[in-house]
């Protein structure tokens, strides 16, 4: 019995503000990265499918990601008919409003899949000897615990969760993973095996404002046998995020400070077209930071998003600076007000966000 485990797709997730075609950059990415792990998943031929969690980046997702998460369904379902799909409500899909199901609910109707919104749900496949307990992130907010417990009848039981399983004494879900086949976890955008047959499969792309802090890690699904314990990870390919280390750069010489910027971003390897860069800087004050300004503005058009994090702007501490706004102060009337705004943009304190 081979299970498949995706989690937090964020479909619909949105950031940097790039459009295509009125869609948005990374709103694409996303929708990719789901359909790159159907047709793999597909390949892989799994017994069942369970989806823990944030399947959408929000409650009232935009259409678009309802339209690539349905058509995803129906491709799975057309090369893989009869493969139960199970799709368990995150936080990010769960509506504030008590008695709102979200838009997660709607995809229940679909043929072979069970959508869990509100209330913990169990389902017994006789043919397949199968029980699969899902408790989403309402059931966990609400309150008592839910009952969570395997069905003797099965040969395999899962549960799929989008919370944690409690560690010892600390929070999260009390119950003894030993009586199960498999533990679905969701909620966590990295992918971790916690325990035996228990996992997280983490997020198949890099999620939020700052994707450098999980440049190095891979993305994609857990694909599990039930019989063996076995847990294997699948990578599924997305937009490139690339974040450099700390480099020292000049102070008091804004002409050096431009020729160190351009090194430092020639060390991107293949460059930095349409990719996601984080610089960092060592050294500089805001008063050398207005050199950057042609440069950052015709790097800034070839990626996707370009981040310039400055340590220890002049001698103050990063968090408590507004960066931009000291830029602004060495600015000319006669400098350019867009590049000025690109420059407010891009420009931040490490550590700031």
């Amino acid at each position: 019995m081979i299970l498949a485990h995706l989690s937090d797709l964020h479909l619909g997730h949105r950031a940097f503000d790039r459009w295509d075609e009125g869609v948005n950059l990374r709103e694409r990415d996303f929708s990719l990265a789901f359909q790159r792990a159907i047709d793999d998943m597909i390949a892989q031929a799994p017994d069942v499918v369970v989806v823990t969690g944030d399947v959408f980046d929000r409650p009232d997702p935009p259409p678009g990601a309802l339209v690539t998460l349905a058509r995803g369904l129906e491709a799975l379902h057309s090369a893989l008919p009869g493969v139960p799909v199970h799709l368990v409500a995150g936080a990010r899909d769960t509506p504030r409003r008590r008695g709102d199901a979200g838009a997660l609910a709607a995809l229940d109707a679909f043929p072979h899949v069970e959508a869990a919104t509100t209330i913990p749900r169990s389902i017994f496949y006789e043919d397949l000897s199968l029980h699969v307990q899902l408790i989403p992130h309402r059931a966990v907010l609400r309150g008592p615990q839910p009952l969570i417990e395997p069905d003797p009848r099965a040969q395999w039981n899962v549960v799929a969760t989008c919370g944690r399983v409690a560690r010892g004494d600390g929070p999260g879900f009390q119950f003894d993973p030993a009586g199960w086949d498999y533990v679905a976890l969701g909620g966590q955008h990295t992918y971790e095996i916690v325990s035996p047959r228990v996992a997280y499969a983490g997020s198949l792309e890099r999620v939020g404002s700052t994707p450098w802090k999980e440049a190095g890690e891979e993305k994609g699904f857990a694909m599990v046998d039930l019989a063996s314990g076995e847990i294997r990870f699948r990578g599924v390919a997305g937009r490139p995020v690339v974040a450099l280390a700390t480099s020292k750069a000049p102070s008091g010489d804004p002409e050096r400070l431009r020729t160190r910027f351009a090194e430092v971003v020639r060390e991107v390897p293949g460059g930095i077209a349409r990719k996601i860069v984080r610089v960092r800087l060592r050294g500089p004050v805001p008063s050398d930071l207005v050199a950057l300004q042609g440069l950052v503005s015709e790097l800034d058009r070839s990626a996707v998003h370009l981040s310039v994090e400055v340590e220890d702007p002049g001698g103050l501490p990063g968090q408590n600076v507004d960066l931009a706004h000291r830029v602004r102060d060495n600015l000319g009337d006669g400098d350019n007000e867009a590049a000025v705004r690109l420059l407010e943009r891009v420009l931040e304190p490490a550590g700031h966000r």
